[in-house]
């Protein structure tokens, strides 16, 4: 610990001129805690990752051999399968966005600094000698062209990932359907009707994001973390300094989640069991079960908007209290001279696209184990369809 405290205040004075106490708890915990946390949770999540994937392996010939749709028995496996040439795609053009978001973080900051700054204006040093007049607007009209190219590959990618989604949940449904035809007319595939019409599109509507929200996403926040640790390393780290604390506590929340969503996806199935065979014998005996059903899908569906929406508003606040670090830090590298204010304000204003992305990212986090579950639920279900061999 006392090494640690030691590289604290090295650190403080690397970047600053004195120690003050709160800039030193500060320091410490953007440039010694966050780092090491970060370095914690990727090693564990590594660990993870390894260990689930040889354990997928493992299952997946037995998946594949029960699973009467012959399907793989995760849902990376399904999208690779049937849409990684769209995919490529898709990635080609995520890489095409980083550079004109780059663009759209640089090119304010220089309008600050060398076009409205009129005592540091040198016209011999800008493009063809321009006026400063000119020099401006030279800068906005390529801020402009950046903007719109940037909205622009946007558009594109979000309908390809649209148009990719809709080709598979096509797809998965006519599967499914098939299996209805060949199946032995049990009851079990009489219900197949809400797996075709209502399980399918949440499960295939990720695939349209699964390589793209990575790699736009999380292509930004680098991109934008790039440009901050460009401008001082200091306000760089600050903007990661509780990233280490949603990574922690946002799967807690998904985990719960999960085991919520699935319990409702089987107490659906139950109730629509109970309704056919309320239907069909014409008797009062399930009606019992059936509003215990109603009940308990209440209850469920209050526990998923508890548990939602307690992760969203911590989310929420940790993003929100980030700022805290940009005017504490950044405030005093400005006032130092050690930071132009054209700086700090482009990060400011960037800062607002990192914590889209950042949430973006989470989002994606949280659908693909919503997708994950839902897949899994589907498999299962789809195992127990008789079918003449």
């Amino acid at each position: 610990m006392d090494k640690i405290h030691s590289l604290s205040s090295q650190l403080t004075l690397l970047f600053f001129d004195h120690d003050h106490h709160w800039l030193h708890v500060i320091i410490h915990f953007i440039l010694v805690v966050t780092p090491l946390t970060l370095l914690i949770l990727a090693v564990t999540y590594i660990y993870s990752a390894i260990n689930r994937e040889l354990v997928e392996r493992r299952n997946y010939s037995f998946n594949s051999k029960v699973c009467n749709l012959n399907l793989p028995g995760r849902i990376t496996l399904l999208i690779k399968k049937y849409t990684y040439k769209q995919q490529a795609y898709i990635a080609l053009g995520a890489l095409l966005i980083l550079p004109v978001t780059y663009a759209t973080l640089e090119l304010p900051k220089q309008i600050i600094n060398n076009a409205l700054d009129g005592d540091s204006y040198d016209q011999s040093t800008t493009f063809l000698s321009l006026s400063q007049i000119n020099f401006l607007f030279f800068l906005c009209g390529l801020y402009l062209i950046s903007l719109a190219a940037n909205g622009g590959l946007k558009f594109i990618l979000n309908f390809y990932k649209g148009s990719i989604s809709e080709g598979l949940i096509k797809r998965l449904r006519l599967m499914i359907f098939s299996l209805h035809r060949r199946s032995d007319k049990d009851k079990r595939s009489e219900h197949l009707a809400p797996v075709i019409l209502q399980e399918v599109e949440p499960i295939c509507a990720f695939s349209g994001d699964s390589v793209a929200v990575p790699l736009i996403q999380g292509g930004t926040v680098l991109t934008i973390i790039t440009f901050m640790l460009l401008q001082n390393v200091a306000l760089g780290a600050a903007v990661i300094a509780l990233l280490p604390v949603q990574l922690i506590v946002i799967p807690i929340f998904q985990r719960r989640i999960n085991a919520l969503v699935y319990e409702r996806l089987q107490e659906v199935r139950f109730l629509n069991e109970q309704i056919v065979k309320e239907k069909d014998n014409k008797i009062n005996t399930g009606q019992r079960l059936i509003r215990l059903s109603f009940n308990k899908l209440y209850f469920l569906r209050l526990k998923l908007f508890k548990t939602k929406f307690i992760m969203k508003s911590l989310n929420n606040f940790i993003m929100n209290l980030t700022p805290f670090f940009f005017y504490t830090v950044g405030g005093y590298l400005v006032i130092e001279g050690k930071l132009s204010l054209g700086a700090l304000v482009a990060s400011l204003a960037s800062y607002k696209d990192l914590a889209s992305a950042i949430r973006e990212l989470f989002q994606y986090y949280q659908s693909l184990q919503d997708a994950r579950t839902r897949y899994s639920a589907m498999i299962s279900y789809t195992r127990s369809i008789k079918t003449p061999f």
